[in-house]
């Protein structure tokens, strides 16, 4: 029930950031365009209450992806969307690692030349369930 377009030049990212509580647990999002790029998901930070990193709690994977292009699609959810921050990175070039996080290229090494990008990002909003009691006569 909620589409955001976003229009994204040669070399412009987005910061790390999570949706937010307005939304069910589940994103999709189409690229359009000619450009690829590589989408990161990075575990949020927890901290206890002294503000001391809780390590048991930030224990989760990174990983990356290579958006190919015109028509790409990524869908993320549930742990995914609750407990990892994405992100896009600023630059027109970007190499992926050899350190096995980019989940469709292992092997690492690949470089990423970014271009005019537009994305559609899929999502729905929490519908609030009214708590008023009419009275009827």
């Amino acid at each position: 029930n909620h589409v955001l377009v976003n229009e994204y030049q040669p070399g412009e990212g987005i910061m790390p950031h999570t949706d937010g509580p307005a939304y069910d647990s589940c994103t999709a999002t189409i690229s359009l365009g000619g450009s690829d790029v590589i989408f990161k998901l990075r575990p949020r930070q927890h901290f206890t209450a002294h503000e001391h990193c809780d390590l048991e709690r930030n224990v989760q994977q990174k990983l990356d992806l290579i958006l190919h292009g015109n028509g790409s699609l990524i869908v993320f959810r549930d742990d995914a969307y609750l407990e990892h921050t994405h992100e896009i990175s600023e630059g027109v070039f970007e190499e992926t690692t050899e350190s096995g996080t980019c989940g469709n290229d292992l092997s690492g090494g690949t470089i990423v030349k970014r271009g005019y990008r537009i994305s559609l990002t899929f999502r729905c909003k929490k519908v609030k369930k009214s708590t008023k009691v009419m009275d009827v006569i």
